[in-house]
């Protein structure tokens, strides 16, 4: 994933976009995070985190990537 990607959450059924990639120690700490995940932008909901604990139950679905 990378940040820009369009992306389903909820089982598919909500889009969103990836806002950052949440991986190392430091991005982490800068985020006040446990766990590393992928912040989400969507209307729904505004900006929420993933964590990578979610993905197996949820999984964030690759839609698209903006080339541009």
């Amino acid at each position: 994933m990378k940040i820009g990607d369009s992306v389903l959450i909820e089982h598919g059924r909500t889009p969103g976009t990836i806002f950052d990639v949440v991986f190392s120690a430091e991005e982490m700490r800068q985020w006040n995070l446990d766990e590393p995940g992928v912040m989400i932008k969507s209307a729904p909901f505004g900006l929420l985190f993933f964590p990578v604990s979610l993905f197996d139950d949820d999984p964030v679905i690759f839609v698209s990537r903006d080339e541009t």
